[in-house]
C-alpha cells in the first residue's frame, strides 16, 4: 500500500507540472526573430549617345588592271634568250626593244648572203659598164633581186628575234629568264601597262546601285582617292539630279553597253604606288547623314510595336520612345527621343 501511494504521487506531479506549460530549456538559447529581407540597389550598364557623321555605303574589294596593257610575245618561234633589256617599274616608249633571242647561226648567213648579193651586184654593173646586151644585164639584175629576196627574208627572221613594246608605259612584268634560256612562242616576257589608264574591276553583290557615271571612293593603302563607275552589267546610267537611273522622256531607262563586271576608274589622281594585280577598296556612298545622334541599334527595342530604348536617368531605368533615321551596319541614326550624353542601359 505504501509503494502504491508513492506512485500515485508522481504521477499527480507530472500532471501539475505539464499544465504549467513549463519547459527545461538552456537559458542561453533564445527564439530568434523572423529574417528581414532588404532590397539591393539595382546597378546598369550604360553607354552615352554620342554625335558623329554615319554613312550608309557598299565596301566592295578588287584588283587594279589597266585599261592599257600590251603583253609582248614572240608570236611564231621559239628560241634562246640572248638578253631582256627592260626590269619591272621602268619606263618604256612604244616601238623600244624590249627582248631578242639568240641569233649567231642567222647572223652567220645574214652576213655571207650580204657578200653574195654584192658580188651579184658588181656583176650587174660590170654588165652595164660593158655595154653588154640586154639579155645578159637583165640576167644580171635578175640574179640581184633573188639575192634581195633572200636576203630580205634573214632580215625578216632576225626581227623576228627581237621584241618592241606596242605602247608607251610602264613594264609591269618581265618573265623569269636568263640568257639561254629556251622561250615557247606566244609566251608573255614583257608587260607593259599605261599606268595614267588604271581602273578596279569588282563583283558586288547590290549590282543595281553601280550606275554608270556614279560617283565612287576608292580606298587604296589608306588613302581615299575620287572615283567614277564606268562599266557594268546591266548598262543602266546614273541621274545626278534623281539620284537613281537616267530615263528619258517617256520613263524609260537610258542604257549604255553593258561590260562583263563592274569597273572604276580613278577620276584624276592615281597612286603613285598603284601596280596591276594590287588589291583596293570601293566605297560606294547611298546615304549620310553629318553630325546626329547614333547609338547601337541593339539598343532599340520594340514593345506595343513602338521603338523605344531605356535609359538611365534620375537614378531610375525609363523606358523612352524614339524615331528611327538612318541605319547603317551595326549603328542606327537617333531623330528623336533622345539628347547628346543621354545615358542609354546596355544591361
Amino acid at each position: 500500500m505504501k509503494l502504491n501511494r508513492i506512485m500515485l504521487a508522481a504521477i499527480a506531479g507530472a500532471v501539475i507540472f505539464s499544465a504549467s506549460g513549463c519547459y527545461f530549456l538552456p537559458e542561453e538559447e533564445e527564439l530568434l526573430e523572423a529574417p528581414v529581407v532588404r532590397e539591393n540597389e539595382v546597378s546598369y550598364t550604360t553607354t552615352a549617345a554620342t554625335r558623329r557623321d554615319l554613312t550608309k555605303q557598299i565596301l566592295t574589294p578588287g584588283a587594279i588592271a589597266s585599261g592599257t596593257e600590251y603583253n609582248a610575245r614572240f608570236q611564231d618561234v621559239g628560241g634562246n634568250i640572248k638578253a631582256v633589256y627592260v626590269h619591272a617599274g621602268d619606263t618604256v616608249e612604244e616601238g623600244q626593244l624590249l627582248a631578242e633571242f639568240e641569233t649567231y647561226e642567222l647572223d652567220s648567213n645574214i652576213a655571207r648572203k650580204e657578200k653574195e648579193l654584192y658580188r651579184e651586184q658588181l656583176e650587174y654593173d660590170i654588165a652595164v659598164e660593158k655595154h653588154e646586151s640586154e639579155n645578159v644585164k637583165a640576167k644580171e639584175l635578175l640574179d640581184v633581186e633573188l639575192m634581195q629576196n633572200d636576203l630580205d627574208k634573214l632580215y625578216d627572221e632576225k626581227e623576228a628575234a627581237k621584241l618592241y613594246s606596242g605602247v608607251s608605259g610602264t613594264v609591269s612584268y618581265v618573265l623569269t629568264c636568263s640568257p639561254g634560256d629556251w622561250v615557247n612562242p606566244g609566251v608573255t616576257v614583257v608587260k607593259v601597262i599605261d599606268v595614267t589608264d588604271l581602273y578596279i574591276k569588282i563583283d558586288p553583290d547590290e549590282k543595281e546601285e553601280f550606275m554608270v557615271g556614279r560617283p565612287i571612293k576608292i580606298r587604296y593603302e589608306g588613302e581615299y582617292f575620287d572615283g567614277t563607275i564606268v562599266g557594268n552589267t546591266t548598262g543602266e546610267q546614273w541621274d545626278e539630279a534623281s539620284g537613281g537611273p537616267l530615263k528619258d522622256e517617256n520613263g524609260e531607262d537610258i542604257l549604255t553597253a553593258p561590260t562583263d563586271a563592274v569597273t572604276v576608274r580613278f577620276n584624276d589622281m592615281i597612286p603613285e604606288s598603284s601596280s596591276v594585280g594590287n588589291i583596293a577598296d570601293t566605297l560606294l556612298v547611298l546615304d549620310e547623314r553629318k553630325d546626329v545622334i547614333v547609338i547601337s541599334a541593339n539598343l532599340v527595342k520594340t514593345v506595343d510595336g513602338v521603338k523605344c530604348v531605356y535609359v538611365f536617368k534620375d537614378n531610375q531605368r525609363t523606358q523612352v520612345n524614339v524615331t528611327l533615321g538612318l541605319q547603317s551596319g551595326s549603328l542606327v541614326e537617333i531623330t528623336s527621343g533622345l539628347e547628346e550624353g543621354d545615358e542609354v542601359i546596355i544591361r
